[in-house]
């Protein structure tokens, strides 16, 4: 990558003398022409193919891989009204393959896919529920005859053939996206496979894929928060398709239409309302002749449907709602705006950072730090017809949801009445000056690109926004306030209690498909023909890229110089946390909410803000540390503010009251959040039994009981204990160690940090099951088993069995459970190895699924955990992938530093990445096999439940162990 050591200025200069349009056109030096944008930091170039198709591209050489993005003018606002969710099905059905890609004999799957849609067309002609379902059993019936030309994830296979990660896709209301990072020696073939894929869709293994859906949809059910979002985006859009999920209607999804779908795609999946956008070490001109080379002669289409829409009416009252759930409370408040290209986006978007950055906004300052309320947000979404801004929060104890609603609206009152300091609007502009640095710095501009080219405007807008918000006055939000936040808005209320309105699909009768796992297309033989030049890995030397030593004695500085621009991180780093003293971590918090004996918390805020510094402190179980990041230019005075709170630090007792119950408050909610009652809580309480980290805290007595200066002192003191330094900037390691000693505690005779408790894992010696009871429509379910003490020889072996059985789509488990027999929307499993000497690795599997799919589920994963799926096919593809993206894996910056310090609790102090690399060559199946045998074979399992009891066979259960009821306050200790 360029270097940008004066980017900032180079944007400010750039942005502000912006006063004519700067879009040029030039021709490269095969003809093709293009266009960019002058003063552009991120140098990119928007080319236009003939056929229509949009190609940007930027260049950046960090690390040999680019991250692309196929960006499609098509999302659920496209969706027919009959059939709605059509664009999310759509993109599930694009990793199906082509007539190419994942068929073993087309001429003869051909006339049954036919017969499929045929009879789904059928299937939505009649509405006698005996005849769907006859209807349905021949859908079943002929699907398992196509399956046996099928190759199941063959897509997914290719991705890893090429050495891609991050193979997934979006669809959201306004388009489709496809999403690939791959090598920067794969850009042919990648283009190769999308254009088949693209150009000639097949509707393969489609009903298994609905079960998939179905299956989203009832997720969907279970999450507290997409029901409030249904919720404000069915009120404000009640004639636009903005106001239908993304997800699509049940009674659409349970009656698909293959003939729609196809419809679909000849409709939008052309190439004038496609972009292809790629970020990465590239060549810019040899890219795009390969991409006109394999997608120009598509063919555009020249009628593509106009997107009409019917006004909404102008709303002029407010509405209130009410959503219930088993998840905590919280509300939302949501005003309809103008669309992403009015003036007033961009006045809504300055107003949601005034009152909510995470800093010095409004609801920061008054509500969050003052600990009125247990969090507040706000944020605007402006989409190319209307766009939403909402402002949310969640109530403390004791508090109602209408408290605080008032609350909230008190603040944005505050805007209309300009009661914000004036140099907010000049600090907000300098954070996205900064975050433009941070997204130029790696390959996200990629992403800015899908952005521009799905809401219409031109790339120069993007280059000059800042500069727009930067003309915005104080006055001018001021005035916009008070005319546009009026009382035509929303509230809905997330309360806890049943939801009688949930509704989830039910599962229709479907029989196991042929994946057909070691087959082969002719598409990937002439693909693995085409082979490119391979790319040499990298390996560091830690020692070498990081420059250590001590300032005093015992006080190391480890130093990397930021080569790329002039933003610079500063940690403070301690070996100790929660394990080591529990108060550490409260005291850490506490810290959060207090002032200096000079200055108050808002002072405080406000100063960094103004810095443009992000200062940060975390205690986890073994390791706190205290950050400063942000520009270089300001190390020295962030630098000073951190050592002064450190040093003044006041206690306050009526702000620690109101901590500590903030802090009960949180633990009662994450006793209503499924995932922290099954990863957390379950988790924990399996590996270790009920006492463990998880569970080893202070009570409520114990909190109440501390005296706060006593916590203030801990951090008073925590420079005394021993700690190392690390910088990551541009400046040089002398300047930073000077800056250092002037501010710093070198005194050198620094405490040792106290022993850590040690939680004791226990055995597995018979089969359990642990259950939690909660109200949900589908079911999560974990299996748990120890095996050996991590050691760094199995590394190389664990990490290909993972990529072999778990790792991506393309994996066995995930094969076998949702493609052949869609059992579940998730499955995974795999070999976890512990982050630190002296621990256990464990094997582990999860499904999410449906109560009434349990037992199959269960069955299917418990086999595949007790007998290898052998593929010599899958073996093959899972190596190739592993050392593809290895030779191409860098690990560049700050994360030498990080990478290097994982690796040493682990006890290695070198890049053990070469031995991984040398010995996955090495490997055959047989080793896998082996593997499997010594380390997941035939293991005892604890098996992890969170699911609705009155939906769930507890007799069935007991054939997998003994069954084990556990309360919430078992699990979590309080």
């Amino acid at each position: 990558m360029k270097k940008i050591f004066y980017v900032f200025i180079i944007l400010v200069a750039v942005l502000s003398c912006k006063d004519k349009s700067l879009t040029k056109k030039a021709n490269d030096s095969n003809g093709y022409k293009y266009e960019y944008v002058e003063g552009d930091p991120t140098g990119a170039r928007i080319y236009t193919l003939n056929n229509g198709l949009k190609i940007y591209l930027s260049v950046n050489q960090d690390e040999p891989r680019i991250s692309t993005f196929i960006a499609v003018k098509a999302g659920a606002k496209n969706d027919p009204r009959e059939t709605t969710g059509l664009a999310h099905y759509f993109e599930h059905m694009m990793f199906k393959g082509s007539s190419k890609i994942a068929s073993l004999d087309w001429e003869k799957e051909e006339p049954l896919i036919q017969e499929i849609s045929d009879l789904f067309e059928q299937r939505i002609a009649t509405n006698n529920p005996e005849e769907k379902e006859l209807i349905y059993a021949k859908i079943d019936s002929v699907s398992q005859l196509a399956s046996q030309y099928a190759i199941a994830n063959e897509y997914d296979k290719i991705c890893s053939l090429l050495g891609a990660t991050g193979t997934n896709a979006w669809t959201s209301y306004e388009e489709t996206v496809y999403v690939n990072e791959i090598p920067s020696n794969e850009v042919e073939r990648w283009l190769i496979t999308e254009r088949e894929r693209f150009e000639n869709l097949v509707l393969r293994l489609f009903h298994t894929e609905l079960e998939t859906v179905f299956e989203e949809f009832n997720m969907s059910q279970d999450r507290d928060a997409r029901k409030v979002s249904f919720k404000v985006m069915e009120t404000l859009f009640q004639k636009h398709p903005y106001g239908v999920a993304v997800l699509g209607k049940a009674e659409h999804l349970k009656d698909p239409s293959m003939v729609n779908i196809m419809n679909f795609k000849a409709d939008y999946y052309v190439p004038n309302n496609i972009a292809i956008c790629m970020s990465g070490d590239l060549d810019m001109e040899e890219t795009v002749k390969m991409i006109d080379k394999y997608w120009g002669d598509l063919e555009a289409n020249p009628n593509i449907p106009e997107f009409t829409f019917e006004n909404e009416d102008e709303r002029t009252k407010i509405d209130k709602f009410e959503v219930f759930g088993p998840e905590r409370e919280f509300l939302t408040i949501a005003y309809r705006t103008p669309n992403n290209k009015s003036k007033e986006a961009k006045y809504l978007d300055l107003i949601s950072q005034i009152l909510s950055n995470g800093k010095a906004g409004l609801m920061d300052l008054n509500l969050v730090k003052k600990q009125k309320v247990m969090s507040a947000y706000s944020y605007a979404w402006a989409m190319n017809d209307y766009g939403l801004f909402q402002m949310g929060g969640s109530p403390r104890a004791n508090q109602s949801l209408e408290e605080v609603e008032t609350l909230l609206m008190q603040e944005l009152d505050k805007i209309k009445k300009g009661e914000f300091d004036d140099w907010l609007i000049e600090a907000i502009v300098n954070e996205m000056k900064l975050n433009r640095i941070k997204s130029i710095e790696g390959n996200s501009v990629a992403y800015s690109f899908v952005k521009n080219f799905i809401s219409g405007e031109a790339w120069e807008d993007w280059v000059f926004e800042i500069d727009e918000y930067e003309k915005i006055t104080k006055q001018e939000l001021v005035d916009f306030a008070n005319k546009f936040f009026i009382e035509n808005y929303i509230v809905v209320y997330k309360k806890m209690g049943e939801d009688k309105n949930v509704f989830h699909i039910e599962k229709p009768k479907l029989t196991g498909l042929n994946i057909n796992r070691n087959a082969e297309s002719d598409f990937v033989k002439e693909l693995k023909d085409k082979e490119p030049k391979e790319i040499s890995p990298v390996f560091i030397d830690f020692k070498e890229k990081i420059k250590t030593q001590e300032i005093v004695n015992e006080l190391e500085f480890n130093y990397i110089k930021n080569q790329s621009n002039e933003l610079f991180n500063l940690y403070y780093i301690f070996d100790m946390g929660r394990k080591h003293n529990k108060e550490l971590p409260i005291a850490i918090n506490y810290m959060k909410y207090l002032g200096t004996k000079d200055k108050t918390l808002d002072e405080l805020q406000k100063e960094w803000y103004r810095l443009g510094i992000n200062f940060n402190v975390f205690a986890g179980e073994d390791r706190c540390y205290v950050s400063i990041s942000g520009l270089d230019e300001n190390i020295e005075a962030s630098l000073k503010l951190m050592e002064e709170i450190f040093a003044n630090l006041e206690s306050n007792q009526e702000v620690y009251d109101e901590y500590v119950n903030g802090i009960i408050k949180s633990r009662n909610n994450s006793k209503l959040d499924k995932n922290t009652i099954l990863w957390s809580g379950l988790y924990n309480h399996s590996i270790y039994g009920k006492n463990n980290s998880f569970t080893d805290i202070l009570s409520e007595t114990e909190l109440r009981e501390l005296n706060p200066e006593d916590l203030t002192n801990i951090i008073k003191n925590l420079l005394s204990y021993k700690h190392k330094i690390f910088y990551y900037g541009p400046s040089e390691d002398s300047k930073i160690i000077n800056l250092i000693k002037a501010n710093h505690n070198i005194s050198g005779n620094y405490k040792e940090i106290p022993p850590a408790t040690e939680y004791i894992e226990k055995e597995f010696n018979k089969p359990e099951i642990l259950f939690v009871n909660y109200d949900m429509v589908q079911s999560m379910i974990a299996v748990v088993s120890k095996d050996v003490k991590f050691d760094k020889n199995l590394m190389p072996i664990a990490k290909l069995f993972n990529e072999y059985y778990g790792g991506s789509m393309s994996s066995i488990v995930f094969q076998e459970i949702r493609e052949a027999k869609g059992l579940a929307y998730s499955s995974s499993a795999g070999y976890r190895q512990a982050g630190e000497l002296g621990k256990s690795n464990y094997v582990f599997g999860f499904l999410s699924t449906q109560p009434d799919k349990m037992k199959e589920a269960l069955d299917a994963l418990t086999e595949l955990l007790n007998n290898l799926a052998l593929s010599n096919e899958a073996f093959a593809n899972s190596k190739d992938a592993i050392i593809k993206q290895m030779n191409t894996e860098r690990i560049i910056k700050s994360n030498i530093f990080w990478t290097y310090e994982s690796n040493k609790k682990r006890g290695i102090d070198y890049d053990n990445r070469k031995d991984i690399y040398e010995n996955i060559q090495k490997y055959e199946l047989a080793d896998v096999n082996k593997f499997f045998d010594d380390h997941i074979k035939g293991k005892t399992y604890d098996i992890l439940i969170v699911g609705n009891k009155t939906k769930i066979d507890f007799n069935l259960l007991k054939n997998y162990g003994n069954v084990r009821e556990l309360s919430l306050e078992e699990v979590f200790n309080y």
